[in-house]
């Protein structure tokens, strides 16, 4: 799956899918259910390193995890967020770091966007890389907004929602992630701009969605917000398993000679 591709389904009104993975072995199950992308996510502070928030995502911890997932790929597209305040800093260390995750193996780079940001998000672009604007509810600004409440509740949100998708589309960004915006607003930036809009919290009028694959998977014990449909218990699933495994193993069922080698 290209960025073209990714087009060509945007313009023939085909809804885009988009899971998260941290490792080789996810990456590949998710390319092998066909979805369109597989997002390296810094949501794996939670997933992976069991933090409260993304804010302590750093660069190296990024760059492991792309190589890991280009390792299990072999031609859906791959995309990398930009930890915390690794980019907007200076031209040149954003472009030093975005080059970095696209040598790492990304195809592309998401960047939760604020609008001063948006020369930055034009200068990468215009240098070749592909970006993902992500506004709403941004995790990396979350010690700021104070929480993960709604966004664009407010008339005065949704035009300033509004006015960053646009500003976004106008300088190419390939899509525009919308996390926890109400439905009427998503409805209208995904009308109002010129590439897909990816939902995340955002209702069925984006022009694709994405979840994290642990939340999709039911991995993630206690979580349960409004915007996730969890299609299986895998936490009940594999425990059950694992508790199959040692009782094989404690009652001597498992390993058998069939287990074993001979000379």
């Amino acid at each position: 799956m290209t960025i073209q591709k990714w087009w060509a389904k945007y313009r023939a009104q085909q809804p885009i899918t988009l899971l998260t993975a941290y490792d080789a072995t996810m990456a590949r199950l998710i390319e092998m259910a066909e979805a369109d992308g597989v997002l390296v996510g810094d949501s794996l502070m939670h997933t992976f390193f069991g933090e409260s928030s993304t804010v302590s995502m750093q660069l190296a911890d990024m760059l492991y995890h792309t190589r890991a997932v280009k390792n299990g790929v072999s031609h859906t597209m791959i995309i990398a967020d930009m930890p915390f305040m690794t980019y907007g800093i200076s031209v040149e260390d954003t472009l030093r770091n975005a080059a970095a995750l696209i040598q790492a193996g990304a195809t592309a780079v998401k960047c939760e966007v604020r609008a001063n940001h948006v020369p930055m998000i034009a200068r990468l672009i215009q240098e070749g890389i592909p970006v993902m604007g992500h506004i709403g509810v941004q995790p990396q600004y979350i010690h700021e907004a104070g929480g993960y409440s709604l966004k664009g509740g407010s008339e005065s949100e949704a035009a300033a929602l509004m006015a960053l998708a646009r500003q976004l589309s106008d300088v190419g960004v390939f899509a525009v992630v919308l996390e926890k915006v109400p439905m009427d607003v998503s409805r209208e930036i995904r009308d109002a701009i010129h590439c897909p809009t990816i939902g995340i919290g955002a209702g069925p009028h984006c022009s694709g969605q994405v979840l994290v694959t642990q939340d999709v998977l039911g991995l993630t014990p206690n979580f349960s917000p409004k915007f996730v449909k969890k299609y299986m218990d895998g936490t009940h699933q594999i425990v059950s398993a694992l508790k199959a495994f040692k009782q094989d193993v404690d009652t001597r069922v498992f390993p058998t000679e069939a287990n074993g080698y001979t000379r």
